[in-house]
This record gives structure tokens, sequence and C-alpha cells, in this order.
């Protein structure tokens, strides 16, 4: 389908979306030579491009900045001539409001999500075919938790045990005694030592116990579809948006390149901003080429593993700086592969596979005729620290040793056609801000803290309780709505 139907505007900007009156008449237009606007915004992900977008509304001069070469921050598609694969962010959901928004002005292309193939297991030295799992001698977790497949058990554990009542709220005072580690709480709570160790496979974390339970339970809490009149449901409900979840045609990339065309001003590509002097009245970038621009405002929406490499004068101290220095990104890598046969039909397994191994998830992803078309070996954390020292060539080559020796029917069956490193990005530095056991307590509350009120922070580690996509647009909303407060 090339678009959903969208349903009618109930709310406007941040809880609902940009409404189309704010956005009407944009359309690209030539790059000027600008070395003074209103704002720079730096980082051309959606966090950045939503800020320019809402300030361009209301007649702000807005110059975006993107240190590489293509806008898309963590909405990344791997564009090869066996097939387009997306690395980061994968999904719109319902609850996207400001996402969809922008979808539907720019006429992204959305398609439902193709299947995918149930998983096999690689667990304690035994192949286990799903059917066998709950009673297979590889299954050592204990009681209830037994009956769980072990790709599906972090979030119903994580549920069972979650605290928080309204998420809006995640973050008082009485909620704080549980910003410790998730795999301490856990435990605390009865979860066996085998089923902790079994989360941490398929956590989209750097490990239990470098994770705050409270953070997960607010994660969690976030995605957890609420229901109609919950008041999660009336905050993330879509202005213009459709009832379920979709991809995008062509990748996530086709959408943020479709978006950027309701940009005023074309956004400045492929030179990095190395340094940011901030003033009294204004502030100044020094990108790596030597050009520098000024402006009343900066909203920074770089992740802060990479900010922490910019030179900021005067530089932060106090809890901002240790905000910057110490935040903590997962890391995450993937390999792709292309079946060229059915090994899923020789040794009578799903397609899919969750190991113990270094390679800790196959998604084995359908065409639109329900057929295994693509695999995606996915690492976090130690996983794929591990693959961050190859290159992309010994990535695949190893992965595919990996595979062929846990399961030998993809011997000759997978050719790899890519991979991809989050953190090998040197613009990014990680695919997913986490917060450590004690983050929600000393870090949040500085993490979108302006510095001398010139230089704002934007970008999905700033968030409130939002999640995914919607997360980071929102963000670059609640900025430039900053911006226009203070000096419009």
């Amino acid at each position: 389908m090339s678009k959903p139907p969208f349903m009618t505007n109930r709310r406007q900007v941040i809880i609902g979306g940009l409404s189309a009156a704010l956005i009407a008449g944009c359309a690209p237009r030539n790059a000027r030579s600008v070395t003074e606007t209103d704002v720079l915004v730096i980082g051309g992900g959606i966090a950045g491009i939503s800020a320019a977008l809402r300030l361009e509304a209301e007649g702000v001069n807005v110059q975006l900045i993107e240190a590489d070469k293509q806008l898309g921050g963590r909405c990344f598609t791997l564009r090869t001539a066996d097939g387009t694969f997306d690395c980061g962010a994968s999904t719109v959901g319902p609850n996207y409001g400001n996402i969809l928004s922008y979808a539907h002005e720019a006429d992204v292309p959305f398609i439902a999500p193709p299947g995918k193939e149930k998983f096999s297991y690689h667990i304690n030295g035994e192949f286990v075919h799903p059917d066998a799992w709950e009673t297979s001698t590889a299954n050592r977790l204990v009681g209830s938790e037994r009956g769980i497949l072990p790709e599906q058990l972090e979030f119903p554990v994580v549920m069972k045990n979650n605290k928080i009542q309204d998420v809006t709220n995640w973050n008082s005072e009485e909620m704080l005694n549980y910003d410790i580690a998730l795999d301490r709480y856990l435990k605390e709570n009865g979860v066996s030592d085998e089923a902790l160790r079994l989360i941490d496979l398929t956590s989209n974390t750097m490990g239990l116990g470098q994770t705050s339970a409270l953070f997960q339970m607010r994660e969690f809490a976030g995605i957890d579809t609420p229901k109609k009149g919950d008041k999660v449901r009336e905050v993330y409900d879509a202005a213009n948006g459709p009832a379920g979840f979709y991809n995008v045609k062509g990748g996530m990339l086709t959408m943020i390149e479709r978006i950027a065309t309701l940009l005023k001003t074309e956004p400045m590509l492929g030179d990095p901003v190395v340094a940011i002097d901030v003033e009294k009245d204004g502030a100044t970038v020094t990108m790596a080429s030597g050009t520098k621009m000024r402006a009343k405002s900066i909203i920074c929406t770089v992740p802060y593993s990479v900010l922490r490499s910019i030179a900021i004068t005067p530089a932060p101290t106090g809890p901002k700086k240790a905000a910057i220095d110490n935040a903590l990104y997962t890391l995450t890598t993937h390999v792709f592969f292309i079946p060229t046969k059915p090994y899923w039909e020789d040794d009578g397994h799903p397609a899919g596979l969750v190991s113990d191994d270094v390679i800790e998830r196959v998604m084995a992803n359908h065409d639109e005729n329900g057929k295994v078309s693509w695999l995606d070996v996915w690492m976090n954390g130690t996983a794929a620290a591990t693959m961050d020292s190859m290159t992309e060539q010994e990535m695949m080559a190893f992965a595919q040793a990996r595979l062929e020796k846990m399961r030998p029917s993809m011997k000759g069956a997978i050719m790899p056609v890519g991979a991809y490193s989050w953190g090998q990005n040197k613009f990014v530095k990680g695919n997913k801000y986490i917060m450590r056991p004690g983050d929600a307590r000393d870090m949040y509350p500085w993490l979108a803290e302006p510095y001398m009120d010139r230089l704002r922070f934007a970008g999905e580690h700033t968030r409130d309780y939002e999640a995914g996509l919607e997360a980071a647009a929102t963000s670059g909303l609640r900025e430039a709505m900053a911006y226009l407060d203070l000096f419009a």
C-alpha cells in the first residue's frame, strides 16, 4: 500500500504532531551561503529535522548541520544490490503522532510489515526446536519460566515486576528507589540466574548489570500499547496516523529523505562541527572545514557519545559535564545474509535463531509473499563490541562461520550481503542511550538542561517517557518551542 488510512486530527504540536497548517507551503530550495542565522540545529536525525521544521513554520531562520553525508541519524538503511536493510529504527507505530504527521505531509510510502519466521535455539550446546523448548534439557529455566521462549523472556519478566503505574510520573522520588541494577532487581524478585543470562542475550542494552531497572521499566511502560482511554493513549494518539504498525517502502532512510524535503533551507552535509563557542548573546560553531556560523541559539541533537569530542567554550562543569562525559550508549552490530536455499527445510527447524554464542539472534524476515528472503544477524552489547574491531568483510566471514558451525544446514545456503556497526559510526558511536544504575537520579535531570541558555539539547537521550522515534521528534519540538518562548 502506498499510504495507510489516517485518523481525524485530535491533537496539535508535540502530543499529536504538527498540523498541516503549520508546515504547509514548505518546499526545498537551493542552499544559500549563510554565516549568521537565528538558530543552528546540529544533527540531521529526526530530532534535528523536527526542531528545524517547527521553527521554520514560525518564520525563524534555521540552518541544519549534519556531519555525515546524508541525513537520518539512527534512521539508517543499508542499500545494497541485493536489497535494502534497516539498521536502526525500522517501524512506525500507531502512537507516533508527530512522525506520522510529517510522513503524511511528505507522502511517505508506508507498507505493512513483512512477517518474521519463528526462532529455533542453540542454547547450552543443544539445537532445539521451539515446540520442544519447554521440556528440553537445554532449558535450565526454573518453574513457570520454562514455558517462556528465550526471546520472549525480558518483556513479561520486567512487566511483571514493573512498579510504574503512571509513566508520566516515572521518576518520582518513590520510583527512584528502583534506580538500581536490573539484574539485581529481577533476582531480588525471584527471577532465576538462567533467565537473567538468557535475557542478557536479547536485551538491547550493554548488559543487565549496567542497566537501571527503573530505566527499563520506563522503556517497557512506554511501549506497552495502552488501551483506549488510558492517559498515555491520550498523550500519544496520532493526529494523522494509521491504526497499526508500518514499515517504509525502501527503508526508513527513505522516510527521512521525504520529510527533509519539507525544510525551507537545504541542510549542510558532510562538514562536522568541531567547536561550539557560547556567549551571552549567541553562539558560534566551527566546522571541520574551518567554516564558522553564528546564531542566537543552537539546538544540539548529537548523541553525547559524540558531543564529548566537540570543544565547547566555556567548557561545561559539574553535573552537566558529568552527563555529557558519562552517557552510556549500547553497541549494536548487524550482519545481513540472503538464503540461497531453504536450510530450514533440511533441518526441520524455523529459519530464525537465538543462541548463547556471540551470534545472539538471527531474524529471518519474510518478503511480501511470506517466504524467508533475508536474515539479520543482530548482536548487542559485548557481542557487538567483539565485532567492532573487524572490517565489514571480516564481520561477514566471522558470522557465517559461526552460523555454519552451530547450524550445519546453513553451510552453502546463506550469502553475506552487508554488515553495519553503530559503534563504528563516528558520528553516532552507539545505537541507543541507556541509563546505568543511579543515572535516573543523578544524570537524568541534566540531560536536557540547556547550557548558558544559548546551547540547548535534544535527541532521544534527552527524552522523558516517549518511545522510539517519537521520543526524538518530541525532544526537537520541545527545544524549538523553548527558543520561541525565549527569543521570538
